[in-house]
């Protein structure tokens, strides 16, 4: 009996020796120190890795910006390679995806071009020979044209549009691609549609179609006549003050379920409508494209990234400048 009580005591005291010595001003430091941290160190990691890699790829993309001359004839691919290693500065590597579609580093190349953007000029030689590249990090990687497809090979870049936004015009959600135009009207499902430019209605990549509230049959007062003579003027009073609040319920659903016109359904129409139209998801594609707080986050081929870049130039300038003239 004295050993049970003897070992009781001697666990209470254990614990609370235990207790005392996890307190924040103890050497051993608390729980919570410990967790915090953890915490502090893996974001400054994750922050250190997510600035490399993003520093690599910008590296990247400035030197595929060099403008260059090409004349080549009969030359080797994996010849052109190690030139355009030198000129750059990066990696090119042939892949397996480009060697299965028939372009190996033997294969001959005749190319010749004046004075063009090396990612320009490098996607043209290669579309001649079904192939394409991506920049993955600090390496430039050949692969098939038909593989560039796959959304393994796309690369995520962001652009920031934020400026841009300002000074774009708000619209609803982009209608339905089946618009055939013609004059001023336009035909959709064998109806016409008079209405234009981003603020119709209909479906599309972005719209989102409100559902018409369905609201309870009213019924007639000779109908309430017949069930009860006697309460009919309250059964009636009753009934149209419960259509009365379904219908303000209703609207109130409609309005807060409708998309309100913004610059960003702007934008995201311009840009899926005039650039690569089919290779949205929103067409069946596998290109993917987000807008957040004023970022616009693609994912897409590079050669596709490309004509973003340049329209959303192109966009920025000439909306800016008629911006400014106004």
């Amino acid at each position: 009996m004295r050993l049970a009580n003897f070992s009781v005591v001697g666990c209470f005291l254990v614990a609370i020796l235990i207790m005392e010595m996890w307190p924040e001003n103890s050497r051993f430091g608390g729980p919570e120190r410990a967790l915090g941290k953890v915490q502090d160190q893996l974001p400054q990691k994750s922050k250190a890795a997510v600035s490399q890699g993003s520093l690599q790829v910008e590296a990247a993309e400035k030197a595929m910006n060099v403008v260059l001359s090409f004349d080549l004839a009969e030359q080797s691919f994996s010849d052109v390679l190690e030139q355009l290693e030198k000129k750059t500065g990066l990696n090119f590597v042939l892949t397996s995806s480009a060697m299965d579609d028939s372009l190996s580093g033997k294969q001959p190349i005749t190319f010749q071009i004046n004075a063009m953007p090396l990612n320009k000029a490098l996607a043209l030689m290669l579309e001649s020979h079904n192939a394409a590249y991506v920049i993955n990090g600090g390496v430039v990687k050949i692969i098939s044209l038909d593989d560039a497809m796959d959304p393994k090979w796309h690369r995520i870049k962001m652009f920031d549009c934020r400026k841009l936004l300002d000074s774009l015009p708000e619209t609803s959600p982009v209608a339905s691609t089946n618009v055939v135009s013609g004059g001023g009207a336009k035909v959709r499902g064998g109806t016409e549609d008079t209405g234009g430019g981003g603020n119709r209605a209909g479906g599309g990549m972005f719209a989102i179609q409100p559902m018409a509230p369905r609201l309870p049959a009213l019924q007639s007062r000779s109908s309430v006549l017949r069930q009860d003579p006697v309460k009919n003027d309250s059964k009636l009073l009753e009934q149209k003050l419960g259509q009365l609040v379904a219908m303000v319920h209703a609207q109130a659903q409609a309005e807060k379920s409708q998309v309100k016109p913004s610059s960003e359904h702007t934008l995201l129409d311009l840009v899926t409508t005039m650039v690569s139209p089919d290779s949205w998801e929103q067409a069946m594609g596998a290109g993917k494209i987000r807008l957040v707080n004023g970022i616009l986050i693609v994912s897409q081929t590079e050669s596709t990234l490309l004509e973003i870049s340049s329209f959303l130039t192109d966009l920025k300038l000439n909306v800016l400048t008629s911006n400014e003239i106004k």
